[in-house]
Order: structure tokens, then sequence, then C-alpha cells
């Protein structure tokens, strides 16, 4: 009898034992990478040898059964006689087979808790079944490799220390499941779609030090049409020391530079550089904001080429990807973003910190490949406090045990001593007290005293007053208000950005802003704080309502951002009840801002002051580090694992996670080419890939605006895609609606 693990299209079948041997050699390299070559054998020679039962070969040649064919490999590998042959007699090489046994088991669902024997979906329970299918004919095919892994084994525990015991062991566990699982998926490609697997084969791989050529090509043709200006000069400083300190040894560092210096690009060389010097394997840029991520993605591939950036975040248009650069670029794109499998990888915080925390196939499957990176974590203040004990950790771990470096990047340093964590700063000449210095281009003010309210009146006023003027506000709410205050008087120039907006919407508004303030046109836009990070919008005048002062600091970066007035005007205000929430982060910010301008010496925005505003926000002055910054207690419950090392992988997965998954997202009819992607969702064979491109067309909403809307009857399921069935909700300057407000026309879609 001939054992298959897959079936072909045309009826072929791949043969179980080139299977797994394939899928054990592709796991070996992957984890060689960090040390792990021999376990990243194991599982991969193991993880699908209960194929070789019965069952499992009707259920391959057509029988509707279901068939477990993942526990027996683990339930192999933690019996004692085979411990001790191929890993070895210790106590800690029992919990590395057990280790071993989570990444077999939950190969295709994910890692589980190890939970208990009477606890049903956990692994101590799958390990407990005694009836699973019979697959003892495997040993007449497959001879699992003995390897002495003793040196492999000290070289990978060096760094553990007992207090992070628990920690250590599970974050291998999460790299050697991503191994796995690629290898898996490759493997399984490779037989099944031999399209994609000669589309991959085309590739020209290109080195590190290539890109650093292009870059320095890009950047001299760049520097001859630039104006000698100062802050032009000091751009130029900086990406100078970039590029010299990029020769220190791989480690944490930081990279301190004000809105407007240039710090994308100066990180792009440092990163080049570096990598180049330290045979790192590809650089990630995690980025906090999706409304930024595609302009860097886009600036990366003008300045590197389109065989170098894969671009992986939720608001990826692909479709126009393709139009831009072929199909075989987007299906190349599309299959690389899988496993980031590209030297230069843009993504976003979320993608990128959950993922280190998951439990889940498609979430871990590109872990392994970001071992011996550069890693860019740019604004790296903005990462949620509640989780910036974990992140912290998770970076140390990739820097310590799987050859990473990593660059903190931001205007607006928090307090990282204060934080127990110990990084190099980039910039030392200039240093980043001097950068401020020379990149101060405005005068931040606060209008009234401590909560002194500004009317919206007064406001509406200022901004009549001014030819060209920005406010942020903290609400959509209030953005709104103001917004139609303004439009009551037929301000000229008048413009609204929120999150009631979608990203195509907001990316033409911004458009139309940018080139009306290059002209010298009139122009006044009101916007939520979506417009405070990337975005490259330069106003003579700022109006902010009071929130964080790192959020201060990024609005100033949008006022006087060239230089090409004496001193632009950043004013801070304390809005009206609907402008400013009554608890939560928000209001906290805003408090301990408060509190360091009036408390603090010095201008708000300058290094010290901003030190002051983190050590506040991080419970740094008064004790509170652990508390604040680990408020899931994910650190406080590994550590209580350190003696059994029993982890619970779905537990913490679910415990970490940057956004709340409350919300829905629905797509908008924004224009003619969103009504055709619907109509396509409807009849598409790959309804995925219409559904990324709509993806530019989303708004997110609450839960009870969700049910007001289906009350209502204002959404239509299209394939599982929540669509809004009346254009008159989404207004041409605001956005969308409430369900309970009035609609602008009504004009059915469909």
């Amino acid at each position: 009898m001939k054992f298959y693990a897959h079936s072909r299209d045309d009826q072929q079948f791949q043969l179980l034992k080139v299977h797994l041997e394939g899928v054990a050699e592709q796991s070996m390299h992957a984890a060689e990478v960090f040390g792990a070559g021999y376990l990243g054998y194991l599982v991969g020679i193991l993880h699908d040898i209960g194929k070789y039962s019965s069952e499992f070969q009707k259920r391959i040649r057509g029988a509707n059964i279901r068939v477990d064919h993942s526990t027996a490999g683990a339930k192999w590998i933690v019996q004692s006689e085979v411990i001790r042959k191929y890993l070895g007699e210790t106590q800690f090489d029992h919990r590395m087979a057990r280790l071993l046994a989570h990444i077999i088991a939950g190969h295709h669902g994910g890692l589980q808790n190890y939970g208990t024997m009477d606890e049903a979906g956990t692994l101590q329970y799958r390990l407990g079944m005694e009836k699973i299918p019979d697959w003892s004919y495997s040993w007449r095919e497959i001879e699992i490799n003995e390897r002495d892994w003793s040196n492999e084994k000290v070289n990978l525990v060096s760094g553990w220390s007992k207090e992070d015991l628990a920690w250590n062991y599970s974050f291998l566990g999460r790299m050697l499941y991503s191994c796995l699982v690629d290898a898996d998926s490759i493997d399984t490609r490779d037989y099944c779609n031999r399209e994609d697997r000669e589309l991959l084969n085309m590739r020209q791989a290109i080195s590190m030090t290539e890109m650093y050529g292009r870059f320095e090509k890009y950047m001299s043709e760049k520097l001859q049409n630039i104006q000698n200006t100062r802050i032009n000069q000091m751009r130029q400083q900086i990406l100078a020391t970039c590029a010299r300190q990029a020769e220190t040894t791989p480690r944490l560092f930081s990279l301190t530079v004000p809105t407007g210096g240039g710090k994308t690009l100066s990180s792009l060389a440092f990163a080049l550089r570096h990598a180049a010097a330290y045979d790192k394997r590809r650089i990630i840029y995690v980025i906090p904001f999706t409304s930024i991520i595609e302009q860097n993605a886009e600036q990366f591939r003008t300045v590197l080429g389109k065989d170098t950036v894969l671009e992986h975040h939720s608001n990826f248009n692909q479709e126009e990807y393709e139009e831009n650069y072929g199909r075989d670029e987007a299906r190349r794109l599309k299959i690389s973003s899988e496993n980031w499998d590209a030297p230069v990888v843009v993504t976003t915080s979320v993608q990128f910190f959950e993922s280190l925390f998951s439990n889940k196939r498609s979430k871990l499957r590109k872990l392994h490949n970001i071992a011996n990176s550069v890693i860019i974590i740019d604004e790296a203040q903005s990462l949620p406090r509640g989780y910036m004990k974990p992140c912290m950790k998770a970076l140390q771990e990739l820097i310590a045990a799987y050859g990473c470096s990593v660059v903190l990047c931001t205007a607006t340093q928090p307090s990282w001593s204060g934080l127990g964590i110990q990084v190099t700063e980039i910039m030392d000449t200039p240093t980043p007290a001097e950068l401020v210095e020379v990149f101060k281009r405005v005068e931040v003010e606060v209008s009234g005293s401590d909560n002194q309210v500004t009317a919206d009146d007064k406001i509406v006023e200022w901004m009549w007053e001014a030819e060209q003027a920005l406010c942020i506000v903290n609400t959509r709410k209030h953005a709104k208000v103001l917004f139609e205050q303004l439009s009551e008087r037929k301000v000229e120039g008048l413009y609204h950005l929120s999150g009631r907006l979608c990203a195509r919407h907001r990316s033409a508004i911004i458009a139309e802003v940018s080139e009306r303030l290059k002209n010298q046109e009139p122009c006044r836009l009101v916007s939520t704080q979506l417009i405070e990070a990337g975005v490259d919008l330069d106003f003579p005048k700022v109006f902010r309502a009071y929130a964080g002062l790192d959020s201060i600091a990024q609005a100033a970066g949008r006022c006087n951002r060239e230089g090409r007035r004496e001193s632009g005007r950043v004013i801070v205000f304390y809005p009206e009840k609907h402008g400013m929430p009554s608890r939560g982060w928000l209001k906290e910010t805003v408090i301990e801002a408060q509190n360091t301008i009036k408390y603090h010496k010095g201008s708000p925005l300058s290094l010290s002051s901003i030190r002051n505003y983190f050590e506040r926000i991080h419970g740094i002055c008064d004790g509170r580090v652990e508390q604040v910054t680990d408020s899931k207690r994910i650190m406080q419950l590994l550590r209580s694992k350190n003696t059994n090392l029993e982890i619970p992988f779905e537990d913490i997965a679910e415990d970490f996670t940057f956004i709340d998954g409350q919300m829905k997202a629905i797509v908008v009819p924004y224009d003619s080419h969103a009504l055709q992607l619907i109509e396509q969702l409807r009849t598409s064979p790959y309804p995925l890939q219409v559904m990324r491109q709509l993806q530019s067309y989303t708004v997110q909403i609450y839960q009870h605006e969700y049910r007001e809307f289906l009350n209502k009857q204002l959404l239509m399921n299209v394939e599982g895609v929540l669509v809004l069935l009346e254009n008159g909700y989404y207004h041409p300057q605001t956005g969308l609606l409430a369900a309970t407000d009035e609609p602008e026309m009504d004009v059915l879609l469909f």
C-alpha cells in the first residue's frame, strides 16, 4: 500500500515519506538560524506521522471521515525511552520533548494550553488519549535520525535564567512552531501549486550591500536638488550619523530625531548598513498607524526597488499594486506576506507584536523569519502602555536569543531606563537635545488656565480668522461639530478628517489639502488625531485640543514643518465636554500632560518635559511600573510557570490583544470602483482577493452602532462582508453618518 500526504487537482498524490522528509529538512534549516536545527528536524519528521493510519489513507482517497493525524507524533515524542534516545536523560529534556509535543499536536489548530487530563482541547488531554488510529506502518518507511544535540542544547539555553525560564521556553516554542508550519505550507504548496512555486523561483536574490548601494545612489541624486537651508544641513548630519553608527555591534538602539528631521530615511540608512555589516537577513519596519504605512512602503520601493519591499497590513490594496507593478509581482507579494519572505517588510505594530504572542498557525507562520533581522519600531512611544513590558521583553529576547538588532525610533522617547531597559542612542553627534533646539520651529502656548474650557464658537472664530489652519481634536463628534459650524459660515477651503471616512476618501482629502497649502490658497482642516503621524502637511497655525504631550508634539510636527517661517504657532486648548472623555486613557494622558506643563520647568516639548510626562504615564514616578505596563499580568502568569513549564499558550494569546475586537468593519460604496468590487464579491472564485481590495473602503463602527444599522436595515451581508446599503448615510465631507441621523438622500445602491 502506498501512503500519501496530499492530493492534487489532477488526481496525483504526494507520497507521505517524501512530504515528511521534505518538511523535516526545511524546518531544520529554518531553526538552524537560531541554533535549534535538530528540534526543527524532529517536529518536521513527526508532524504528520499519524497519516500512516489506514483511516487517514481512506480519507485522502475520498472517504468522508475525520481523522486525527497530529496526536500520534505528539504522544510518541514524550515517551521516556524515546526522550532518552533522541534528546537526553534530564528533566529538562523531558520538558523539551513536551514542547515538541505542543508543536506537533497543534500544527493545524494552533498551540494549545497545557491544561489538565480532563480538560478537552488541551495538550495534556491529547497526550492522555488512548484510542487514536494505528500508525505503526510508518516504521517500515521512516527512520528518525539520531544526533548528539548536547552542544546545540547548551548554546540554545545558555542565556536562559530561572526567573525567565517559562518565558524563554514558550518563546522558543512559538519559533519552532513557526519553522514547522511554514515548512509544511511550503512543501504542500510546491507540490499542489506548481505555478506559485515557479513564480517564486523566478525571484532574484538581492543582498543588503546591493540595497545599500541603491540607497546611496538615490540619496546622492536627492541631495543635489535640495535647498541649502539649516534644516536640510541638519538632516544630512542625522543621515551621516546613522550611517556611521550602523557599525555598532547588534543591540537595542534608540533613535531620537524631532518630527521633520528625516528619521524615516535616516533609520533606513542605519538598517541597511547595519544589516550588511552583520549579515542580517532582512529589515522589518513596524509602524503603528495604517494611515502612514502605505506611503512609507511606497517610499522604500522608490529608494530600493519594487523587488525588495513587502507591505503587510489590513489596508493593503492588491489591485492598485497589481496595476502599478504587474500581476506576477502582486502574486509574489501575496505569497510572501504569509511568511515575510522578503528583504524589507513593512508592517503594523498590531501584526508584529500580536504575532509574537499568538498561538494561531496563520499568525505564527512568519515568526521564524524575524530571526537575524534589523527591526525598526517606528513611533515606539505609541506602544500601548498596558503591553509595554511584554513588548519590550519580546524585543530583548529577539536580540539575545534570535540574532536581531532593534531600533526604537521616535521624536518623543519614553524613559527607557526608568522602565529598566538599557538602550544605546544612535544620535551622539548632534545629540537629541541639540536637535530639539535646531528643529524648534513652533511656539506652544496654552489657552486659558487649568481646565478652563474653550468654547466651540471660540475655536470656530480662530479658524475663521486664519487663512490656513489645522485644528486637531480628540473625538469624532467634536470634529464633526466644528466642521458643521464652520460650514455654516461658508468658510473657504474647509476640510474634515476622521475615522468616519474610509482610507480612500482620507487619502483624496489629504492630497487636496496638500495642494492648497502648496499653492498658498485658503485651507482650514478639522481632524481627529489620525493626522498626527506621517502625514506631511505644513500649516502656519495649529490648534490642538488637550492631549498627551506626545500627541501635542506630533501636532506641532504639522506646523511650520519645513521651517519656512520664523516660527509657527501651536495653541493648546481644553475643549467642551463632547471633546474630552470623562475617563479612560485619553483623560489620563491629559491630566499628566497638564501636570508636566504646570510643575516641570522648561518648554512643554523639551526632552526633559517629555521624559517627565512618560515617567508619570508609565508609573515610574509612583512605583507602579509593573502594574501599569503589564496590565494583563502576562509576565506574572509566565513566572508562575517557571517550575513546571505548563504553558497556557491560548490564554496568553487571548490576553495579548492590542485592539479590542468589539468593533465591526463595514464597507462604504465611496466610489464606482467600490461598487464594482462589491459586485465582484458575489461571484468571484477568489473572494479573499476582493476583500483585501475592499479594505481601503471600510469604516469601523461600535457594536451599538452596528445594532442600530441592522435595525434600520442599512447593511447587507455580501459573502460575509457588511456593506452599507444606502449611500445617503455616507456624507461626501464627513463620512459615515450615524444610523439615527437623517441621510443626505435616499438612494438605494442595490
